[in-house]
């Protein structure tokens, strides 16, 4: 979705998204606008949910001039769901899909005909596709998400009268259960696996990944959350955050990242902010200040310009690459050293999904 900025001839200023789809019954691609007035993220984040259903609405009806008589395989209602959905989604989830899709094409004909699949063949493809590829429980969960939508889809659009997936009952053995639970285990750290981190990140040259983590842990935020946070952000009187956006970086260079609305629009929130969070971002903004007067007296091109709270030794901000990549450095530090340093064996795996759990606020103890 793009955004173009108007201006009228008594100089009113309004704004207009802009997205493209596929007609379904041409092929041919077309643009759909919608107007709107508050260039936020909230506004955008908005302006991008109703242009999704104002195209969506589009193809609908085209679709309504068709469907059933044109589509009639697999691979042709699978296609053409992909079309509809990927413009709603990020580039990553969108190749996510793609690949889940092609490994399902193995395993079930695209010409197989819509009214030979059976909630018995799909549950045989289930099967099929556990024992080649060996995949968890939960990652078949994700499987079977994707095929009710591209069933439900068609449903949706009349193209067939019933989803042969959504009878299919996916049922984890004893083996996998227990499987589950150890991995939720092994997920999330204890308060003294916290301190250890804490302890290890704060020897780190640029301290800024360790304020990002205390305050990750403190308020269970997400990476790109805490990466598209700004000053504007933290009310200090309050002691609340407002978190509105993510910080999107994949496969960008630094200087075209860019925010996007938070994963759910039910993550768009105001968050109470405990004193450990507060004194983090204290010490950013203070290292933050230094740095930008360095900037000014030394000029360098290899220094970034940004307003986020997080940022590299470079001024850009934190990206979720380059945080994990921290947290896998000390992680095999740990796995070879805590034994001897911390008196006991490190058998976690950081990584950022520690953080996404109830606030730790005992954190405090060890900034």
């Amino acid at each position: 979705m793009n955004i173009e900025k108007r201006t009228a001839k008594d100089g009113t200023i309004s704004f207009r998204a802009v997205g493209r789809y596929v007609d379904p019954l041409t092929g041919k691609r077309r643009k759909a606008t919608l107007r709107f007035e508050t260039n936020t993220p909230r506004g955008r984040h908005q302006a991008k949910l109703d242009l999704q259903a104002k195209i969506d609405d589009i193809i609908a009806e085209r679709q309504g001039q068709s469907s059933s008589e044109t589509v009639t395989t697999f691979g042709e209602l699978r296609d053409l769901w992909l079309e509809s959905w990927a413009p709603s989604v990020k580039p990553m989830t969108v190749e996510r899909e793609k690949t889940v899709l092609k490994r399902l094409s193995e395993l079930m004909s695209d010409d197989l005909l819509l009214p030979a699949i059976t909630p018995m063949l799909v549950q045989k493809l289930m099967n099929d596709y556990k024992a080649k590829y060996g995949s968890t429980f939960s990652t078949m969960q994700h499987i079977k998400c994707t095929i009710n939508k591209v069933f439900d889809f068609g449903v949706l659009h009349g193209i067939i009268q019933f989803s042969p997936s959504r009878p299919v009952k996916l049922r984890a053995s004893v083996a996998e259960k227990q499987a589950i639970r150890q991995r939720r285990e092994d997920k999330f750290l204890n308060q003294k696996e916290i301190h250890v981190l804490l302890s290890e990140l704060k020897k780190r040259r640029n301290l800024a990944y360790y304020e990002m983590v205390i305050f990750m842990v403190a308020t269970g935020c997400r990476i790109g959350e805490a990466g598209a946070l700004t000053i504007k952000d933290i009310d200090f009187k309050k002691k609340t955050v407002s978190i509105s956006k993510s910080l999107q970086t994949h496969d960008l260079k630094v200087e075209d990242y860019y925010y996007d609305g938070t994963k759910t629009m039910a993550g768009e929130r105001i968050e109470q902010l405990p004193d450990v969070a507060l004194d983090a971002v204290r010490r950013c903004l203070v290292r933050n200040k230094i740095f930008d007067t360095k900037k000014q007296e030394q000029p360098s091109e290899a220094f970034h310009e940004s307003e986020s709270l997080f940022r590299t030794e470079y001024g850009s901000p934190i990206s979720s690459h380059a945080l994990r990549e921290i947290l896998g450095r000390v992680n095999n530090y740990l796995r070879k050293h805590c034994l001897e340093e911390y008196g006991f064996e490190w058998t976690k795996k950081c990584n950022s999904s520690f953080v996404q759990t109830y606030a730790y606020f005992g954190a405090k103890k060890q900034c």
